[in-house]
């Protein structure tokens, strides 16, 4: 049996997450890491994607981040990211609309398009089509 971990979750508007967990897995900007007690102590900045938190053996939800970063102390596990949302929590509207945004600023982009805000439309492109692959995937966990 899996040992838990204690594994706390910030944003800047609140606390995501607080208590103890046997596994948490997120994508770090060198890929996806997995998360079990007496991992090695460690720190990663975060890329958006998909947080997973095992809080006991059998039972596991799914969430969005965003940037951030992933601490692994010897006494437990802390992620500060800019956004974390359960999939009931993901307006799919919202977020639709967003990645069509996005995806007009990449294609036709004008001359006032510089290197950093081709990389701002990049991220939130992600961020969009991220969260609706969440909610996507709740959708059909729940049918």
């Amino acid at each position: 049996m899996p040992k838990p971990f204690p594994l706390m979750v910030l944003t800047p508007e609140r606390e995501f997450y607080s208590g103890s967990a046997v596994y948490v897995g997120v994508n770090t900007i060198a890929g996806s890491i997995g998360v079990l007690a007496d991992h090695v102590p460690m720190v990663s900045a975060l890329d958006v994607g998909t947080l997973v938190i095992e809080p006991d053996e059998g039972t596991r939800r799914t969430a969005f981040h965003s940037e951030g970063f992933i601490e692994v102390r010897p006494d437990g596990v802390y992620i500060l990211a800019q956004a974390c949302e359960w999939p009931e929590e993901i307006d799919e509207k919202r977020a639709l609309e967003a990645e069509e945004r996005a995806k007009e600023r990449i294609s036709h982009p004008d001359e006032e398009l510089n290197l950093t805000t081709m990389a701002h439309s990049k991220v939130a492109l992600m961020r969009a089509m991220t969260r609706r692959r969440i909610k996507s995937m709740s959708t059909t966990d729940t049918k």
